[in-house]
C-alpha cells in the first residue's frame, strides 16, 4: 500500500461505524428486554401445552436476538479498536511524510531521497532514517488493516472474542458448522484448578435439559468437580457442588439463560460406586422422572456401570427418590447389558419408549423397549424389541439394536431421543467428538446417521424442551473447559419435526 492510498483512507469512518453499531446493539438489547418481560407475563397468565409451545417459540426467538446482540457488540468493539489504531498510525505517518517532504523528496512508496541543497552526507543519513520510519509506519498501517479485517471476518463467521478459552482449551465457536450454531455457554467451565468462575457449579458436564410441570426450564448436570484432571475424569468433588446437580434457569433481560437455583447432589452415590450420572429426564403429569447410571469404575479409558435405574420427583425437581423396582443390573464380566445408558421418551401413543446402550461409548448400537406410561415404574411391564415387534417375553440382554453405529465409528454414545408431533429424533456422539442425528417415524426404523460436527472433546448432546419446527436446541459438553454449551442444530433429520 502506498502513501497516497493511505492518505485516501478514512479509518475514522470505521470508528464512527463502530459507534453506530454499538448504538444499534444497545437498542436491540432494550427490545430484547421488552420481549423477555412480555414472554414472562404470558407464562404467568396462560398455562397448558399451547402456552408452553408459545413461550418456547418466544424464548427461542429471543435466543437468536441475544446472539445477534453479542455479534453486534463484538463487531462494534473490533471496528472502534481497529479503526482507531489505523487512524492513529495514519496521522503519525502523514505527519512524518509532511516534515520529510519539506526538506527532501518522498516517493509514494515511502523512500526518501535528498535534493539540493540538502544533499550532503549528513542529509543522506537523515533521508535513510526517514525512509525506515515512514516504511515502518506503512507496514504498521497494513498490519492494523489486516488485523481489523480478519477480526471482523471472524466475528461474522461466528467466532466471538469473548469465547476464547484458556491455553489448550476448546473454543466453543469451533462447534459451528453448516448444521450447527453456537448460542451461549451454559453450566460449569470454571477455572480448571480452582473451579472459580463456573456457571451454576464449578466444572460439570451433560446439562440434560427438561421442563418442570409448571414450565420451569432445568438441566440435570453430570459429575461436578472443583479441579479437572489433565488426562480425563473430574478432579476433587466440589464441597458445595455435590456429585451431580440440578440447575434451574431463567432468561435475563438480555436474552441469556442464567442460573435461577441449584439443587446439589439430587442422586447420591450408592456406597461402592464412584459416580451416579443422569442420562435422561421426562414427565408424566406432575411427576418428574430421571434415569441414572451407577458407575462403579473408570477403567480402560471408559466407564463400567453396576446398574441403571429411575428416580422420580413430585415437588418440581427439588427432591428425588429412587424408583426401587426400576433397576437394570449390569451383572457379569461382559458388561453387555444394553440398557445402561438410557434415554426415556414419552410418545402420544400412550407408551414411554426406553432407548439404551451398553456402558461406555463403544457399543453395538442403540436398543429399544417400551412400557405403558402408567406402568413406567414396573420393570415387569416393559416390552423389548425382538427384531420385528415389541415383546413382553423378549429379554433385555438379547434384544437387538434398532440403530447401529455409523460406518467407521465405534458406537452410539449417550443417545438422547425425543418424540415430536411428526417424528422422533435421536442425537448422539462417538468417542472421538463426532456428533450425529438420526430420525424415525415409528421409533424403531432410523435414518442413516448424519454427521453434524466434529470437535474432539465434545460429547453428550441433549435436546431442549424448547425445540420444535425445523430445528432443535441442544446442550453439548466440552472437555476443557469442563462445561456445557447451548447450540442449535438444523438438518434434514430436524426438518418438519412439528411440536415438541
Amino acid at each position: 500500500m502506498s502513501i497516497s492510498m493511505i492518505r485516501a483512507q478514512e479509518p475514522r469512518r470505521v470508528v464512527d461505524s463502530g459507534h453506530d453499531l454499538s448504538r444499534k446493539a444497545s437498542m436491540l438489547d432494550g427490545l430484547i428486554g421488552e420481549q423477555v418481560r412480555a414472554a414472562n407475563r404470558m407464562r404467568e397468565s396462560w398455562f397448558g401445552r399451547a402456552a408452553t409451545a408459545a413461550a418456547a417459540k418466544s424464548y427461542r426467538n429471543i435466543q437468536q436476538e441475544y446472539l445477534e446482540h453479542e455479534k453486534l457488540v463484538a463487531l462494534a468493539a473490533a471496528m472502534q479498536s481497529g479503526g482507531g489504531a489505523m487512524d492513529a498510525i495514519r496521522s503519525v505517518l502523514l505527519t512524518w511524510v509532511g516534515i520529510a517532504a519539506s526538506m527532501v523528496d518522498v516517493s509514494d512508496a515511502g523512500v526518501v531521497t535528498v535534493r539540493a541543497p540538502n544533499d550532503m552526507a549528513p542529509w543522506v543519513a537523515i533521508a535513510a532514517a526517514y525512509t525506515r520510519i515512514i516504511q515502518q509506519l506503512i507496514e504498521q498501517f497494513l498490519n492494523a488493516d489486516e488485523t481489523t479485517a480478519k477480526g471482523i471476518g471472524a466475528i461474522n463467521a461466528g467466532w466471538l472474542p469473548g469465547n476464547n478459552p484458556g491455553p489448550g482449551g476448546i473454543d466453543p465457536d469451533s462447534l459451528n458448522s453448516d448444521q450447527l450454531k453456537w448460542l451461549q455457554s451454559l453450566a460449569g467451565s470454571g477455572d480448571p484448578k480452582t473451579g472459580d468462575g463456573g456457571v451454576g457449579v464449578p466444572n460439570t458436564d451433560l446439562s440434560i435439559m427438561g421442563m418442570t410441570p409448571d414450565a420451569r426450564m432445568f438441566t440435570i448436570q453430570g459429575d461436578t468437580a472443583v479441579g479437572v484432571g489433565e488426562t480425563g475424569g473430574p478432579g476433587p468433588r466440589a464441597e458445595t457442588g455435590g456429585h451431580n446437580n440440578i440447575i434451574f434457569w431463567k432468561m435475563d433481560e438480555h436474552g441469556k439463560w442464567v442460573v435461577d437455583e441449584v439443587v446439589n447432589d439430587p442422586f447420591p452415590n450408592t456406597p461402592g460406586d464412584v459416580s451416579t450420572i443422569p442420562t435422561s429426564t421426562f414427565n408424566n403429569g406432575d411427576t418428574m422422572y430421571a434415569s441414572v447410571m451407577n458407575v462403579k469404575n473408570w477403567n480402560d479409558q471408559t466407564w463400567q456401570t453396576r446398574s441403571s435405574q429411575l428416580y422420580k420427583s413430585i415437588d418440581g425437581g427439588k427432591t428425588w427418590q429412587p424408583v426401587k423396582p426400576a433397576v437394570w443390573e449390569n451383572a457379569g464380566a461382559a458388561h453387555d447389558q444394553p440398557f445402561q445408558v438410557q434415554s426415556f421418551a414419552p410418545n402420544d401413543d400412550g407408551y414411554v419408549y426406553m432407548y439404551g446402550t451398553q456402558d461406555g461409548r463403544a457399543n453395538d448400537g442403540m436398543h429399544a423397549a417400551r412400557v405403558p406410561i402408567a406402568d413406567v415404574e414396573d420393570p415387569s411391564k416393559y416390552q423389548y424389541w425382538n427384531g420385528a415387534s415389541f415383546d413382553g417375553s423378549q429379554t433385555p440382554r438379547t434384544s437387538p439394536p434398532v440403530l447401529h453405529p455409523p460406518p467407521g465409528h465405534t458406537g452410539v454414545g449417550e443417545p438422547n431421543v425425543h418424540f415430536y408431533d411428526n417424528k422422533a429424533l435421536a442425537t448422539f456422539n462417538d468417542d472421538k467428538g463426532n456428533v450425529f442425528t438420526s430420525s424415525s417415524t415409528d421409533g424403531v426404523n432410523w435414518t442413516p446417521p448424519q454427521l453434524v460436527t466434529t470437535q474432539p472433546g465434545a460429547y453428550g448432546i441433549f435436546q431442549s424442551p424448547l425445540s420444535a419446527g425445523d430445528s432443535i436446541d441442544a446442550s453439548i459438553s466440552l472437555w476443557n473447559p469442563y462445561g456445557t454449551q447451548l447450540v442449535q442444530i438444523q438438518n434434514s433429520d430436524t426438518r418438519g419435526l412439528g411440536g415438541y
